[in-house]
Order: structure tokens, then sequence, then C-alpha cells
């Protein structure tokens, strides 16, 4: 069963008097069993904030900062109320390339070569009750990539500009990474 669909909607702007495209790979229909997994994926994130207040772990993640004609791509996962960009833990034995890669590869069905990926940006997050060092990687695309949420863990994911990116609700370290770098980030177009 497709459970998605690439949208490209048309927006007019009147105050630039300019046509902008953006491009949406919503979650047109899920299966029971994607409702199970979301529920699971919920209450194993509640588990989880409950474990980093208990234990205050130190972790290590890679993000991937995915452009294409100066927009970037957040994601919604299904059990967080803010907008992110794909991402997750680095595994043992795994280098902070290979688990950019790999997330990217899980989490919207995109394989890109290891060799594209440039570390840009690193940070010590506090959110979520640990102390997680980032390392976010940039992707720069020349071509609309053909991307699929799974409908489980990701049930959105779509491309946004810089002004429209910074007025969604996205995860503090994403926002930071746009701002601390917006001069280099608006000339990724």
């Amino acid at each position: 069963m497709e459970t998605n669909a690439e949208v490209e909607i048309i927006v007019e702007d009147p105050i630039r008097s300019e046509t902008l495209t953006v491009t949406e790979y919503p979650l047109v229909s899920t299966t029971l069993l994607d409702k199970l997994f979301q529920v699971i994926y919920r209450v194993a994130y509640q588990c989880h904030l409950v474990a980093n207040f208990l234990l205050r772990p130190k972790t290590r993640g890679s993000y991937v900062a995915l452009w294409l004609d100066g927009r970037i791509l957040f994601i919604l996962n299904s059990y967080k109320s803010v907008y992110t960009l794909p991402c997750g833990g680095i595994g043992r034995g795994e280098t902070p390339v290979e688990a950019a890669r790999r997330e990217l590869l899980e989490e919207v069905g995109l394989d890109i070569a290891i060799e594209e990926f440039r570390p840009v940006w690193q940070q010590i997050n506090l959110t979520e009750f640990k102390q997680d060092h980032i390392t976010l990687f940039e992707v720069l695309l020349n071509t609309q990539p053909r991307l699929k949420p799974d409908g489980r863990e990701v049930v959105w994911l779509g491309f946004r500009n810089l002004k429209d990116a910074l007025a969604m609700p996205i995860f503090p370290p994403v926002r930071e990474y746009l701002l601390q770098n917006r001069s280099a980030v608006a000339k990724k177009g």
C-alpha cells in the first residue's frame, strides 16, 4: 500500500511579487500497524525522557541538513510536536558521518554517498535531560529527490526556506544552527 505522495504547492507571494514552490511529502494514509507503531514510539519516547531525567546521560548524535535550492528538509516525528532534521544517535563502532548517512536512509529513504556529507556544526545540547554532543552535516542536492516518510517514526517531511523554517516550531539545536549560520544558510540556494 502506498502511504505518501509528493505534493508541490505553488504559493503566490504578493509582498515579493513572486511564485514559490513548496515541496512536501505528507503521509496520505496509514495502516493499523503503522498507527500501532506510532503509539509505541510515543510511549518509548516518554520512557526515554524519564530515563534521561533520572540518569542524565552523555550521548552523541548526528543531524543532516539536506539543502535543495536554498531550502532545507524538515521532518516531523510521530512522537514529537516540533520539526527537526533527519537525525539520530551514533551507534557503537559507528562514526558520526556513518550515523548521519544511516539516519537519512532510515528516516526519509534517501541513500547518499558518504563523500557528500560535509561536517559544518557541532554543539553540546542539553535538551531532553541529556548532554548530547551533536555533529551536523550538510548535504547539497542538485535535483528534487524522491522521499518517503515511513509512516511510523516520520509522519511528515518537507522543504522550507530559512524564513519559513524559523517561523515553525523547530527543535532547539536545529533553530540554533540556522540562526548561528544564517549568512551561510542564506547562500545555500
